[in-house]
């Protein structure tokens, strides 16, 4: 399973009632995820678009974390 599928299985399990869920460096390294968090959010945004997926990750300005939520 790569990155990008992790992270969305990941997210099926954790998004709350409006459909997001936070994801921090420790929950990259709880999911055996490698990499600094901001370059992982951008690979797992590059993909989602080309997927043209209903997912968008957000950061709300922040650079501790980066949401994944449902468009839809």
């Amino acid at each position: 399973m790569g990155v990008t599928d992790t992270i969305l299985d990941d997210w099926s399990k954790r998004k709350d009632t409006d459909g997001v869920a936070w994801f921090t460096a420790e929950d990259l390294r709880r999911l055996g995820v490698e990499g600094h968090l901001m370059s992982v959010m951008q690979d797992v945004q590059h993909v989602l678009r080309t997927r043209r997926s209903d997912k968008v990750i957000e950061t709300a300005g922040r650079t501790d974390r980066f949401s994944v939520r449902e468009t839809l």
